[in-house]
């Protein structure tokens, strides 16, 4: 068993964690096979002598693993006992194990119609919805049967698995803890139920539990690490980390042992004695693909680009179809500015699983921050063919294309948003700049008023009406607008510059002089970084990469 991933990850690295290994769910959620069909032939149930000989054979032939068989001799019974539940409820179950699911079910629905109080039925529906993941109509039959009969193992079993399954603590340790009272001394029940007690608060049942694992369990390092795992799995890092911590000195170079210790380290917020032994465990396993994946979670936690972006790719090499270690590589590059790596990564990602619409918007994001507006405004309009509800789309879409220069889309996307939300003063801002672009200076103007209106701190609002009122050749209110612009962004050269020009309209000669001289220093500051800043991208490109 394996321990599952912190909270704090994305869903997105959630679902490359569990591609890459079995989880403590798993543990819990474990159906009972078991029939007890026997014992219902030898009920009377209207079975005739000859009917009953056929369900008997029915029953032999399942425990030989013949279901085909079985389903034959059961139908030969049915023939002269049509009434009979019992011989509905086995040929559910032959039918089961043929993977004839909606036959199953309508034969156990027989059972139970025929015969209300048959807990076997009850018992196999059950499975068979839990198999589908209908849990809600899983339990509703467990809970029938417990009513019914209150000690029914099977029936309990089930209820408090699936309620684990589902999240539901505090029902599936009830019945949990309902089963350790029949049955004390059995490790998997007290396994189970310490996998679910501190969840569901019920603290000292669980400590005394795991304390009885401990000492069953103190010879069999397997089954100890199981209980190392359900306690990790339960937040309990500290007492996990002793027992995972003694299991690695007797057995110093065991992958399991090495890769769970790892996490529990990481869980702990040791980082370094994590990153320690997980690098030892890459080093001795580098071909599990898990260790490496987690090895970058941890340092891209840390903003170690480099090494993170080296630990995915080490993942990608043993699974290069997996299209979530595609994405986070992306995601790695991106954080760090190395927008072409990240295109590339995104990529290979949606080729891999182009109906996900994540990689699209973020490929989109590192196109638009690289300068290639109608590349970013073309991803976000595949975005809407494969998931049309993704949030923000909208206005998304209508700010990447008015970068685009593509305005008369823009503007259309930015009034839905606009009558949907009429208080959204982003929206309002990045639509009056559409209309100003594209000479619509009356309806720029009531747009522009209502964002700055809204959000007085607005800077694109207040920007873009005082260019509007330059072309209006009010220069006294834009000057009143560039003012407040500039002082809550006093290194954009572009306030300056429009100053300049509204000054020097109204013969205010030193003042233009001097946000002229603003400008031009502002402006080479900025040239000189984005030199600086492709510069640094190479730079970073040639580290991310590792020489490649």
């Amino acid at each position: 068993m394996k321990l599952k991933m912190r909270k704090f990850l994305s869903e997105k690295e959630e679902k490359a964690e569990i591609s890459t290994r079995r989880v403590f769910a798993g543990l819990i959620f474990c159906l009972v096979l078991s029939f007890s069909l026997a014992a219902q032939v030898r009920t009377s149930d209207g079975l005739n002598p000859k009917s009953r000989a056929e369900v008997e054979k029915a029953v032999a032939f399942l425990e030989q693993s013949n279901p085909v068989e079985a389903e034959r001799a059961v139908r030969e019974a049915l023939k002269t006992s049509p009434q009979s539940a019992v011989a509905y409820n086995i040929l559910g179950v032959t039918l089961n194990e043929q993977s004839k699911a909606a036959e199953a079910q309508a034969a156990f629905l027989k059972a139970i119609q025929l015969q209300p109080g048959n807990v076997s039925a009850k018992n196999n529906l059950g499975r068979l919805y839990a198999e589908q993941g209908k849990f809600k109509e899983a339990i509703a039959q467990f809970e029938a049967i417990l009513k019914l009969d209150p000690p029914h193992t099977q029936a309990r079993y089930n209820a408090a698995s699936i309620y684990a399954q589902t999240e539901n603590f505090a029902k599936s340790a009830e019945h949990f803890a309902f089963l350790r009272k029949v049955n004390p001394n059995d490790p998997q029940i007290a396994v189970l139920f310490l996998g679910v007690a501190y969840r569901a608060n019920r603290t000292a049942e669980a400590e005394q539990t795991a304390d009885f694992l401990e000492k069953f369990f103190a010879d069999d390092n397997q089954s100890l690490l199981t209980v190392g795992v359900a306690l990790a799995q339960s937040s309990r890092f500290d007492r996990a980390y002793r027992i995972f911590s003694e299991l690695n000195k007797k057995q110093p170079e065991n992958f399991e042992i090495m890769y769970n210790l790892g996490l529990i380290l990481d869980n702990l917020e040791r980082t370094a004695e994590a990153t320690q032994i997980l690098a030892k465990a890459a080093d001795l396993f580098p071909e599990k693909v898990e260790i490496h994946f987690r090895l970058a979670i941890i340092a891209s936690e840390k903003n170690n680009h480099e090494n993170a972006a080296e630990e995915f790719r080490h993942s990608i090499e043993l699974e290069p179809k997996n299209h979530i270690f595609h994405y986070l590589l992306g995601r790695e590059y991106l954080r760090a500015g190395f927008w072409d790596g990240a295109i590339k990564s995104y990529t290979a990602s949606i080729a891999l699983n182009p109906t996900d619409p994540i990689p699209l918007v973020e490929r989109a994001n590192a196109y638009f921050r690289k300068g290639e507006w109608q590349a970013a405004a073309a991803d976000y309009d595949q975005v809407v063919k494969v998931k049309p509800d993704y949030p923000n789309l909208e206005y998304l879409r209508g700010f990447v294309h008015s970068s685009a220069g593509n305005f008369d889309i823009s503007r259309d996307l930015l009034q839905k948003v606009v009558a949907k939300n009429p208080d959204n003063s982003e929206a309002l801002a990045s639509l009056g700049y559409v209309l100003l672009e594209m000479g619509n200076y009356d309806e720029a103007e009531k747009v522009l008023q209502k964002a700055i209106l809204l959000d007085g701190t607005n800077i694109g609002g207040l920007y873009d009406f005082s260019r509007l009122e330059i072309k209006r050749r009010n220069y006294e209110s834009a000057v009143k607008y560039l003012e407040r612009v500039t002082q809550l962004d006093r290194i954009n050269p572009q306030g300056y510059y429009q100053l300049f020009l509204a000054y020097s309209r109204l013969k205010q000669t030193e003042k233009a002089k001097s946000a002229l001289a603003e400008f031009k220093r502002l402006d080479a500051l900025e040239k000189q970084s984005k030199s600086e800043r492709q510069l640094d991208e190479k730079l970073r490109a040639a580290q991310l990469l590792g020489g490649q």
